[in-house]
């Protein structure tokens, strides 16, 4: 799959209408990762995060909590075409659903409509949990306005605008141009539903069938039923383009993996230090070194007095695998770390106009003449890049 980077709001679809200043007001952002996790994190919301999902085969999945997939973001080129699939009413179905009335914002529109249908999974913070009750009783149309008028949803999108000490103005698209679409899925009371803001209401794509993420396989062979139709088109001469490139983008809303991974090490602490006390009051030389309150302690961890009553070779073995399981946390929270901060840099270099920057070294490498013996080097370390992404991603 080629993915869309830059510039991947949708637009050039919808015409212009009375709320065309308004669009105006919401700025096209990149489709990636950090961008939607720190997106979310600026409206109020805890504990997600964003990962790519770059398998479509069967089981792709499976290393994934299931019930801590709230969702798929799903980023494909938008075509013209006839959509038979009947949509059903959002609020017979006590689904949230905000049709798309304005440009540009159909990446933030299609991760509320993920956010908002999670439920009691999701601390969805203060203006989101306000945004709610407001718009409970507000059919999809009026959602969409109430969305547009948000100010805290968009200062946060349009955080991420990106910086430049030049204006393009484009008064409309060319013929050439592409127009990406993003939409999301999600699970409700055991079906799952396809949202497009571009849609009169929520589709049906199926009963999630049992077992563990089920529901996001059944996600997933819809998107790559898509793909596939696509790719078909663009064989047989399509809209795709004279190269047949198709790119889309899958992601899944998934939990803060760092807050996770943090809580289970402080869990292992609390049982490692319990057992560890079970063994010094059995006349054991064993030192205490999680100095933690007791009082604080998990409900679903075995009981001083459940403890009690085991060996004291058990007990060892309970204290070597938290010391075990705590190591390999501890990993995962140090890659988890590096991965945000990863995020923050990217995310720094998107707010920043770094064209004063390029234009002087292009003018201090021309005064040497080594202005176009850059380029090219940095032609080819380019295609050595994307080369290596295509090795990784086959």
């Amino acid at each position: 799959l080629k993915l869309p980077r830059k510039g991947s709001g949708f637009h050039s679809v919808v015409g212009r209408s009375p709320v065309a200043a308004m669009s105006d007001d919401w700025c096209t952002i990149e489709s990636d990762p950090g961008v939607f996790s720190q997106l979310c994190e600026e409206i109020g919301v805890k504990g997600v995060q964003f990962e790519e999902i770059y398998d479509l085969e069967p089981g792709a999945f499976m290393t994934y909590d299931a019930s801590r997939i709230y969702g798929l973001v799903f980023l494909f080129k938008w075509q013209q075409e006839e959509d038979t699939r009947q949509t059903i009413e959002a609020d017979d179905n006590g689904i949230f659903f905000a049709q798309q009335v304005i440009q540009n914002a159909c990446a933030t529109q299609a991760i509320l409509s993920i956010l908002m249908n999670a439920g009691d999974k999701l601390e969805l913070g203060p203006h989101l949990k306000e945004f709610k009750e407001f718009t409970a009783a507000l059919d999809p149309q009026m959602k969409g306005l109430a969305v547009s008028n948000s100010e805290p949803i968009r200062k946060a999108h349009n955080s991420f605008r990106q910086q430049s000490s030049f204006e393009i103005v484009q008064e409309r698209a060319s013929k050439g141009d592409d127009a990406f679409h993003f939409i999301g899925y999600i699970c409700h009371e055991g079906k799952v539903y396809e949202l497009d803001g571009l849609k009169n209401g929520p589709i049906l794509i199926g009963h999630a069938p049992p077992g563990d993420c089920a529901w996001a396989e059944k996600a997933r062979e819809e998107v790559k039923r898509r793909i596939e139709s696509y790719a078909q088109k663009a064989a047989a001469g399509g809209e795709e383009g004279e190269s047949g490139e198709l790119r889309f983008q899958l992601m899944a809303v998934v939990n803060n993996k760092c807050l996770e991974a943090e809580k289970e090490v402080e869990r292992e602490r609390y049982l490692r230090q319990r057992t560890n006390i079970s063994l010094v009051s059995r006349g054991e030389d064993v030192e205490l070194a999680d100095e933690i309150d007791d009082d604080d302690a998990p409900g679903d961890i075995p009981t001083f007095e459940e403890l009690s009553i085991k060996e004291v070779a058990e007990l060892q073995g309970i204290v070597a695998k938290c010391t075990a399981a705590i190591a390999e946390l501890d990993l995962q929270v140090q890659v988890e770390k590096k991965k945000r901060q990863k995020w923050e840099k990217e995310n720094a270099l998107r707010r920043s106009d770094l064209v004063p920057l390029a234009l002087c070294a292009m003018r201090h490498l021309a005064a040497k003449g080594l202005l176009m013996p850059a380029l090219e080097k940095g032609k080819t370390e380019h295609l050595k890049r994307v080369e290596a992404k295509k090795a990784v991603s086959q």
